[in-house]
């Protein structure tokens, strides 16, 4: 599992799916806000988007384009540990 932080109480879980490659769990205030599996690798441009839709739709009151830089820069520092989870793109 991966977790990126988003922001002090956003943060976003990141694991293999049952059934799709990804499985993603937003986390807000230690609470669960959502949970989907995905085909869209965060790694991508499209997986990102989604994610970040996902997030700024579950959690109210957050900027999306804070939260777009945010996911960018996290999946950016967390590449090996991505690669380790999802394999190669």
């Amino acid at each position: 599992m991966v977790v990126i932080e988003l922001e002090e109480s956003i943060s976003v879980e990141m694991t293999t799916g049952n059934s799709k490659p990804c499985k993603y769990t937003v986390m807000c205030e230690g609470e669960q806000v959502a949970q989907y599996e995905t085909s869209a690798d965060p790694r991508t441009a499209g997986g990102r988007v989604g994610l970040r839709n996902i997030v700024c739709r579950h959690v109210s009151g957050v900027d999306k384009n804070a939260i777009d830089k945010r996911l960018s820069t996290e999946i950016s520092q967390n590449a090996e540990a991505l690669s380790n989870e999802f394999g190669s793109r």
